[in-house]
């Protein structure tokens, strides 16, 4: 006859299970945190040059907002000083669009490259995502509403939804996939991982904030350095976080 253990005993070792299943979890985010930024810092050069048109562009469009001073002077001054700016914050906004949209996809194809056999140049990946630049284009405003709505709720469903729907851009890249079917596979896709990619998200994404509220605490938004410096802490962030979103869609495609 098999005797049953007593139930504080198998009530210990459940709870053992849990602590080292929560302990087995932090570990995993840990490593998957490290491994994406050990290998954005091996690419570090390739990965600038990458980003380097599109924070050229939204830096020179932040310095010319912050050459603006809104407050001073009448209404009718404000008006005149836009009026001044419009023609060359029209043309900003449109080349910011077109090449932030490309990058979405063109990094991808990038991360493509340098983990397989290294024979496209950064600006071969950009192109890349430039030929793909309308559905990643309509993908890119649906994401975008949709973590933006998550952001109004109190910020934390803002980070769930932008790491659930944010590896749209390997559908549509890599799957030919339209912008409807791009976000719907990566919900998909994500479901198993949901909890490992909020946290991530929540951290790198989490770098943005603070970084932001404390240039807002200390007043210097219009600062030609901290400008710089946003640019430069966003898509030191974001680089990992893309390639978080990659490295998942690699590890389920080849499984």
């Amino acid at each position: 006859m098999i005797r049953r253990p007593p139930r504080s005993t198998l009530s210990s070792s459940s709870a053992a299970s849990d602590v080292y299943k929560r302990q087995h979890s932090k570990n995993t985010h840990m490593q998957q945190f490290l491994s994406s930024i050990n290998f954005c810092l091996s690419n570090i050069g390739y990965l600038f040059i990458l980003c380097l048109p599109v924070m050229t562009i939204e830096v020179a469009l932040a310095s010319l907002l912050a050459s603006v001073d809104f407050q001073a002077g009448s209404d009718a001054a404000a008006l005149e000083a836009i009026g001044n700016i419009s023609g060359r914050f029209f043309v900003l906004v449109l080349a910011s669009l077109i090449f932030s949209v490309a990058l979405s996809g063109g990094c991808m194809a990038a991360f493509y490259s340098l983990t397989h056999d290294g024979s496209m140049t950064p600006y071969q990946a950009l192109l890349q995502g430039l030929k793909k630049f309308f559905p990643l284009l309509w993908a890119n405003i649906l994401h975008s509403f949709a973590y933006g709505l998550g952001f109004l709720m109190l910020v934390l469903p803002g980070f769930y939804l932008y790491g659930r729907l944010g590896l749209f851009p390997l559908f549509i890249m890599f799957e030919g996939k339209g912008a409807m079917d791009s976000l719907g596979e990566s919900w998909n896709l994500t479901e198993e991982a949901a909890t490992k990619l909020f946290a991530l998200t929540a951290i790198f994404m989490g770098i943005q904030f603070i970084f932001g509220f404390i240039g807002g605490i200390l007043e210097s938004n219009g600062s030609l350095w901290f400008l710089l410096a946003t640019v430069i802490i966003k898509y030191i962030t974001l680089m990992p976080l893309f390639y978080l979103f990659f490295s998942l869609y690699e590890s389920v495609k080849q499984n």
